[in-house]
């Protein structure tokens, strides 16, 4: 995988015109050379020149774990008492590209641009956008296995945590739950678990709330599974369900399927919000619809493609992302469904079909 991914990039390198692409710890690193490293202080980059194989720079004391992960390429270390910056800077004039292209992390921090473009005044500094980034639209065959898998997972935990849920109990208690569901599968990376009128806010952390019986009870959650996201939100009761929560329930649902059905190879971003927004105003609740539709998913939890009005991108086959419309009735309840789905030529399929309507 991470030698077609390198491919990938280099491709992408040949089209832009860069002679070197530079990613820092973080995603864009792990995507490129399989290695999970989180940004620090201290420096740790891969340099993937056009014409040559990755160096990956890192601390001394981090090679070994480096050797077992990294597949291509080679290593250079630096110890603490040393300027890793240098290091940097000897190689790309030994590479002898310090006057040429160089795409460099469009997560770079600041500090560290300057740095390093002191002491690098004839290279051309561009981003690395539009190559990495366009290189993870789509996924391949392999990818979306990993991420059908993150999509069970966290489908299957939060079904598990509303079993479990009873008046009575703390939205931190059913916080709790939901993280120990995740954790039996992989390593959690959030869950938002809201009730009664904080469920009317669309990103709203738990509280000390005490559920009580009918309350709505919403629950967005994901695991990180193999480097990658699922994110799924079920909305239902604890307890029966009023009429006015069914019929929000219900113009929400269908505007998740016009969405689905929307989305496929050869449409518009833009048009997969407005298939759901068109449900939502025709039933009388766009005012309440207050964010965009979806966003992509991968190695990141928010990453492109993004589902919103004004995003002429063209979709793909192989493109994923969320498809989470949303009803918010400010003091009294919300209602959001979300599912993660893959684009595909002629259709849309999702990751993993989340079961709906659990109060019944």
């Amino acid at each position: 995988m991470i030698v077609d991914r390198q491919k990938k990039l280099k491709g992408l390198m040949e089209s832009t015109g860069s002679d070197c692409l530079i990613l820092f710890a973080g995603v864009d690193l792990f995507y490129a050379t399989g290695l999970m490293t989180h940004a620090s202080e201290r420096l740790t980059c891969s340099i993937i020149p056009q014409e040559s194989e990755p160096i990956l720079i890192c601390p001394s004391f981090e090679k070994s774990r480096m050797e077992k992960g990294i597949q291509t390429g080679s290593i250079r270390t630096w110890e603490e008492d040393e300027n890793p910056f240098q290091m940097l800077v000897a190689i790309i004039k030994e590479l002898e590209i310090d006057n040429k292209n160089i795409s460099l992390d469009n997560k770079l921090w600041f500090d560290w641009f300057l740095r390093i473009s002191e002491q690098l005044p004839k290279a051309n500094f561009v981003n690395a956008t539009d190559i990495v980034q366009v290189a993870r639209l789509v996924k391949t065959e392999d990818e979306i296995v990993l991420m059908r898998e993150a999509t069970k997972i966290a489908s299957d935990s939060i079904i598990k945590t509303f079993d479990q849920v009873t008046p009575g109990m703390t939205e931190t208690d059913v916080s709790k739950i939901i993280q120990e569901e995740l954790s039996k599968a992989c390593r959690p990376a959030f869950g938002l678990v809201q009730s009664g009128p904080n469920s009317a806010l669309p990103h709203g952390s738990p509280t000390g709330r005490t559920i009580e019986k009918n309350d709505v009870l919403l629950i967005d959650a994901g695991p990180i599974y193999k480097g990658y996201y699922g994110d799924i939100t079920i909305t239902s009761v604890i307890g029966e369900p009023s009429g006015k929560f069914k019929k929000i329930y219900d113009s929400v649902y269908r505007a998740n399927r016009a969405s689905f059905e929307t989305s496929k190879e050869g449409v518009k971003c833009e048009d997969v919000d407005k298939a759901a927004r068109e449900v939502i105003t025709k039933d009388g609740y766009d005012k309440y619809f207050t964010h965009r539709l979806g966003h992509g998913i991968g190695i990141e939890g928010h990453e492109a493609p993004y589902m919103v009005n004004g995003n002429k991108l063209v979709l793909k086959e192989g493109m994923c992302h969320t498809v989470e419309p949303g009803i918010y009735i400010e003091g009294e309840f919300g209602v959001r469904i979300e599912d993660d789905v893959v684009v595909r030529k002629d259709t849309c399929e999702f990751l993993y079909e989340t079961p709906r309507f659990l109060w019944k």
